[in-house]
């Protein structure tokens, strides 16, 4: 192969890899019509909701906390 033969190959291959990425851009954009919490209102769902006391902070790891080297079980 000459070097212009690899040039044209590689400018198709560059529109080919263009066109594909704007048809995913265009498909991704059209399933992308609504968000989470609009789906779930629309299922019926209620929105997860946490109280004061539903969450609480059991320890408070103190010390080397980066220093994780293993654990075991």
């Amino acid at each position: 192969m000459s070097v212009a033969e690899l040039k044209e190959r590689h400018i198709a291959a560059t529109e080919t890899l263009n066109s594909l990425k704007e048809k995913l851009q265009a498909r991704r954009l059209q399933l992308l019509d609504t968000d989470v919490a609009t789906y779930a209102r629309g299922q019926g769902k209620r929105p997860v909701a946490f109280g004061p006391t539903d969450l609480v902070c059991c320890r408070i790891l103190q010390g080397h906390t980066g220093k994780v080297v293993i654990i075991s079980y």
